[in-house]
Formats: structure tokens, C-alpha cells, sequence
């Protein structure tokens, strides 16, 4: 009599944790996303009309890396940081920029010489500027740089570059 409570019981625990998982939201793909074919004719094209000119003119030993590796949770760890140090600044609507670098030929940067990129986060902040009148009393600078917030650096280059196809 026992065994069957107990089995109805795990019966019954089972199709709850189902349910509950079948209740997840599904996360849809960015709109911004671009497939595999369409990734490859932008590397190719980078790779034409840059990648071998750059190599020439800045007499490069090898190619200059055009892709770069962030670690996921680390990148997760410093979107936390982000918001959670924009917040108290007055930002809004935060993102990161991304710009492109290069390291000085020096031995006390990881890649001395060659490309690198690096995240700024970014956000729109409403300022206050003193005026009598209403309509000019608010300003809201968007998508700035955060610069009480450190940038984003050192992913694993690749050099030589990892093709994409």
C-alpha cells in the first residue's frame, strides 16, 4: 500500500518538474543575427581588401589577427559589472561599443605590434543644464561612453587568424 503512495507520489513530482521545465521562456535569436554564409563574405572580404595590406605596410611577421576570444562567463561577469556601476552614474539603455586597437611595439603588452579590440560600455544618461526655460532644461546624451567605467580588454587574439569557414 506504502510502495504504491510513494510511486503515485514520484508520478505525480515527475510531471510537475516536466511541466515546469516545458514552461521556460525560449530565448529568439537577436534580430541582428547573421548566418554563416553571409559572416564568411564579410571575413573574405576584410581578408582582400585589408588583411594583406596591413601585414605589407606594417611589416608584420605574420597576419594581423582579425578575430579575437572572449571567455562567456567573463563577459557575463563585466555586463553584470557594467549595470551594475551605470545604474548609480544615471545611465540608461546601456551597450557596449567596440573598438578597434593596436598594441604599441613594446614587450610589455601581450601582442606587441599587432591588433587588438577592446569593449567600452556606452549608455544614455539625462543631464540637467541650468535655464529658466522648461523646454531647454533637460538634455539626454545618448549612446556615450561610459568613462567612469574601465573598458574591456585582453581576449585571446588570433594569431595566426582562425578562419571563420
Amino acid at each position: 500500500m506504502k510502495t504504491k503512495s510513494i510511486q503515485k507520489l514520484v508520478f505525480f513530482l515527475a510531471i510537475i518538474t516536466l511541466f515546469f521545465q516545458s514552461c521556460k521562456e525560449k530565448i529568439e535569436a537577436p534580430q541582428q543575427t547573421i548566418d554563416y554564409k553571409y559572416a564568411s563574405s564579410l571575413e573574405d572580404e576584410f581578408i582582400k581588401t585589408r588583411g594583406a595590406i596591413i601585414k605589407k605596410y606594417l611589416n608584420l611577421e605574420e597576419e594581423d589577427p582579425r578575430e579575437f576570444w572572449f571567455d562567456l562567463e567573463e563577459l557575463k561577469k563585466y555586463i553584470a559589472y557594467v549595470e551594475q556601476e551605470a545604474k548609480p552614474l544615471g545611465y540608461r539603455n546601456l551597450g557596449i561599443r567596440i573598438y578597434k586597437g593596436a598594441y604599441p611595439k613594446d614587450e610589455k603588452y601581450p601582442d606587441p605590434g599587432y591588433s587588438t579590440v577592446f569593449l567600452v560600455p556606452t549608455g544614455n544618461r539625462i543631464t540637467s543644464k541650468a535655464s529658466f526655460s522648461p523646454i531647454n532644461s533637460t538634455i539626454i546624451v545618448q549612446n556615450d561612453n561610459i568613462h567612469e567605467i574601465p573598458a574591456y580588454n585582453y581576449g585571446q587574439a588570433g594569431r595566426p587568424p582562425k578562419n571563420l569557414k
